[in-house]
């Protein structure tokens, strides 16, 4: 589970680690390898669907190389959804890839192939295939996310399990003219589906993480009618292009980005993250910073210590130290009246406090302020779990 933290920490700080779970539990039948799926597959075996089969009759061709981002040259010739799989294996062990070298049919092979994954994605090419899949997926009761990209537009549907509306309820049957609408023909700017296959991926995750629960909406994507907004008028004090022009240089972006606490170094330990912390490093007497290594002694030693987690919400969850409590800075700084409170709770203004956050970036600032609300033993663990994993246990979680 460590190597799970680190590699899907940035996704599991915004779904959280139930979400990740879920994701690694469910499964995925991708039918098509064309432009669409190449660009959703890489995304979900990236998130780590616990299974993903590509489904594909068709071999690489020269003509789709410009939009169908995961074959290369020498792919051409080889059937798609066994290229895709090799590929996507490579990208990521942990998730099992099937390749399935053949289109669907209305049979008992893509009936049992359906009823066999958590969630069906359409990435096909044709009107055909978008009918069966509507059709087989309503009958097993399986949630579809379809896509479709020709020209310079496309659409994204997630069709429900059951009850409609379905495919058929928005095209009753294909108009001669559609019928034979195909990117071969019509072509297609390889971008729109890049886009369109991208959503599908997220409709994707967003299902199956059960972050979102809306069915039978169609969304249009026009490439050439993005919605411009308005920017503001030209501000004549603005730093940059106003009519002082107090920014004449990289090195004078640099100067200003440092005197508002942004981070401009390689050096991310002096960057202000969040916009919570001075643009001046906090100064704490020796008194108020602990080594991991003499933590490490209080934790084995102790009966009981109060050990403040300053981070925040999502990082918490994703991993801790066991006997550790949240109190985000950001609660510390904006709310302190309910911070004492809840460290009332906990323990008693002279007692030791010990506060813990990623890097020992944030704790510093904690401790400053839990200073001046008169917890004069508040402690800032010195480089916090980064230094606890580096200096005491190499296997906790890194993200």
């Amino acid at each position: 589970m460590n190597c799970e933290t680190t590699r899907y920490a940035r996704q599991m700080l915004v779904l959280g680690p139930l979400a990740q779970e879920r994701i690694r539990e469910s499964s995925a039948l991708v039918v098509g390898a064309g432009a669409l799926g190449c660009s959703c597959l890489p995304y979900l075996v990236g998130a780590g669907v616990g299974k993903v089969t590509v489904c594909d009759g068709d071999r690489v061709e020269a003509s789709n190389l410009h939009r169908q981002v995961l074959f290369a040259e020498d792919d051409i010739g080889r059937n798609k959804a066994e290229a895709a799989a090799s590929r996507l294996q490579a990208m990521n062990s942990g998730v099992a890839v099937f390749a399935m070298p053949r289109h669907c049919m209305y049979d008992d092979w893509t009936s049992d192939l359906i009823e066999n994954h958590s969630i069906v994605v359409d990435c096909s090419d044709n009107i055909g295939t978008r009918y069966l899949l509507n059709d087989a997926c309503f009958l097993a009761g399986k949630v579809l996310v379809s896509a479709a990209a020709l020209g310079t537009e496309g659409s994204l549907t997630r069709w429900g399990k059951n009850g409609g509306p379905c495919y058929r309820c928005v095209i009753h049957r294909p108009s001669p003219l559609e019928a034979r609408r195909r990117c071969t023909d019509q072509g297609v700017l390889g971008p729109v589906p890049g886009v369109l296959g991208a959503l599908q991926a997220l409709d994707v995750l967003r299902y199956v993480s059960k972050h979102d629960g809306v069915m039978n909406k169609m969304h249009i994507f026009d490439g050439t009618g993005l919605k411009p907004f308005g920017l503001p008028t030209r501000r004549p004090t603005c730093e940059l292009c106003g009519d002082a022009q107090l920014i004449q240089s990289l090195q004078d972006s640099k100067l200003w980005a440092r005197g508002q606490g942004l981070c401009v170094d390689l050096d991310e330990t002096q960057c202000n993250f969040g916009n919570l912390l001075p643009s001046k490093p906090v100064s704490l007497h020796f008194a108020n910073e602990i080594t991991v290594l003499d933590l490490k002694k209080i934790i084995d030693t102790a009966a009981s210590l109060t050990l403040v987690d300053v981070r925040d919400p999502a990082q918490f969850a994703i991993c801790k130290l066991q006997s550790a409590i949240s109190l985000p800075l950001r609660q510390i700084i904006e709310t302190p009246g309910c911070a004492m409170s809840f460290l009332r709770e906990k323990t008693t203004l002279d007692s030791p406090i010990y506060v813990l956050c990623r890097r020992g970036i944030d704790s510093r600032t904690a401790t400053a302020e839990l200073l001046k609300l008169g917890y004069t033993n508040a402690c800032s663990v010195v480089g916090g779990l980064d230094a606890w994993r580096s200096s005491i246990d190499p296997q906790f979680p890194s993200y």
